[in-house]
């Protein structure tokens, strides 16, 4: 039965083939319980509320008061972006940044009362939105905004609308980093808010000219410095939690860096295997709306390991000549096994962010290594140990590292095809979903069923056009004789 057919008879096929996200264990929910504690206590005193709350009872309500407001902000964040919540190192970050703005909001109220302007949400916004995405962008900010306003430092002025303007405007602004002048549109964009909600706020109050005219040169001077900070702090946030903006996977796929310099010279069929799989991936990814840039990037160097013994590897084989004749099939299984091995090696030695490594150890999951398999048993009858003969894993973790993986069995397997017809291209590819669905190799990649579907007619388009029929010169070629000598 064909994997569409399968769809069709399955109800509810967008329910994730995947990993359901399981509710956090003890030990998470008493440190997420510890820092919003902290953000409390933090924002209560930093703030002025414990010290305008008369005596102790005063100072425990004010404390309760902003625990309850973070309180509530972590459920929110549990219930609208498990994912994030369910990553201690993403956890911090996001707590740290709210640090920041109650602590720079802090100094700030003393320095100069009632100048919402420079409680820096655009930094927050600019951070979160990069790193992660508009969407958490927008809820960290309204998070932070409500949390700051609601404090006595910032509750007589108008602040609220000021410091949502400031964020939500950062926030959405930011897209995917692809060029570094990008900093400047954000710039302009968040300060343009910025000035326009501090005009409209002060006229409502009826302040003077000159405190509208002060309050928006501070915005302005707040704003570029916030941007120029998010932009410093960037790298340093990525290399904490694991997470790269599209500016760093670009660097990376850059093919003229030195490994895939290697790659095309000394393994060049591995490495026109890996073009044809990043254009797949690529494709995919797009089409379901996973991360087409990262999906790509790690494609590049998902088989960077066959670099230590390329002529072990059939697409650097010369046409009747293969080295595996003269060895064992366990010896074989070996060396293919290994390549993975080896390019966590190279990669750590590179220092590859993680999330790029990730396609070299799991682009294979824990499948077997059929062929050399199959051949021990030939020889021997009965394999001994047939954990030689599997790669080590992990499973795809990832929509990305799942659509390589399949992107990668796909291509192999048309290319083997000797008329790579749209109909047969579409049967292989069929073939290589069902293999990996029935093998659980997609067991903890977060994709539904009909996101697979959607993968399946990627890679028919993109094979088709690959592997085209190709127009039949007639015999003998106008010059082609010329050409010869």
């Amino acid at each position: 039965m064909s994997l569409r057919a399968q769809l069709e008879r399955t109800p509810g096929h967008g329910v994730a083939v995947g990993r359901s996200t399981a509710p956090a264990g003890p030990a998470r929910l008493l440190a997420v319980a510890g820092g919003a504690c902290a953000l409390a206590l933090l924002a209560s005193f930093a703030l002025g509320a414990a010290q305008s709350a008369p005596g102790h009872a005063g100072v425990a309500g004010a404390v309760a008061s902003n625990l309850l407001l973070v309180a509530g902000m972590c459920v929110v964040m549990r219930q609208l972006r498990p994912d994030v919540f369910d990553e201690p190192r993403a956890l911090v970050l996001l707590a740290m940044l709210a640090a920041v703005a109650i602590g720079v909001g802090a100094l700030a109220a003393r320095l100069t009362p009632g100048s919402p302007e420079l409680v820096p949400v655009a930094f927050v916004a600019v951070v979160v939105s990069a790193l992660f995405d508009r969407r958490l962008g927008l809820l960290v900010v309204c998070c932070v905004g409500v949390l700051v306003a609601v404090q006595p430092a910032y509750r007589d002025a108008d602040a609220l609308p000021v410091m949502l303007a400031a964020g939500v405007t950062a926030a959405l602004v930011v897209r995917p980093v692809s060029r570094r002048d990008q900093s400047y549109l954000w710039m302009a964009a968040t300060a343009g808010a910025l000035v326009l909600a501090l005009a409209v706020t002060g006229l409502a109050l009826g302040t003077p000219t000159i405190e509208i005219t002060s309050s928006m040169v501070r915005g302005l001077a707040g704003t570029v410095a916030g941007v120029i900070a998010a932009v410093l702090v960037l790298p340093f946030a990525e290399r904490w939690t694991g997470r790269e903006t599209h500016l760093t996977l670009l660097e990376w796929g850059d093919l003229n860096r030195p490994l895939l310099q290697r790659l095309s010279l000394e393994a060049p069929g591995t490495y026109a295997h890996t073009i044809a799989i990043a254009n797949l991936a690529e494709a995919a990814c797009r089409a379901i709306g996973a991360n087409a840039v990262l999906a790509r990037v790690g494609a590049y160097y998902h088989d960077i390991g066959k670099l230590g013994k390329p002529q072990y590897f059939v697409e650097n084989q010369p046409r009747g000549r293969n080295l595996h004749d003269k060895l064992k099939p366990s010896a074989s299984a070996t060396i293919i096994r290994n390549h993975v091995r080896d390019g966590l090696e190279l990669a750590d030695a590179e220092r590859m962010p993680r999330s790029i490594r990730a396609f070299i150890a799991e682009h294979h999951g824990t499948g077997t290594i059929a062929f050399f398999l199959e051949k021990a048993r030939e020889r021997d009858g009965v394999v001994a140990n047939a954990a030689e003969y599997r790669y080590p894993g992990p499973v795809p973790q990832s929509a990305e590292t799942a659509v390589v993986m399949l992107a990668d069995g796909a291509e192999a397997a048309t290319r083997a095809l000797s008329e790579p017809t749209p109909e047969r291209i579409a049967e292989v590819v069929d073939a290589v979903i069902r293999q990996r669905l029935e093998q659980g190799q997609l067991r903890d990649a977060p994709l539904t069923l009909r996101q697979l579907t959607i993968i399946q007619q990627q890679f028919v388009r993109v094979l088709g056009g690959m592997y085209h029929a190709r127009v039949e010169y007639p015999t003998p070629v106008p010059g082609l004789e010329a050409a010869r000598r």
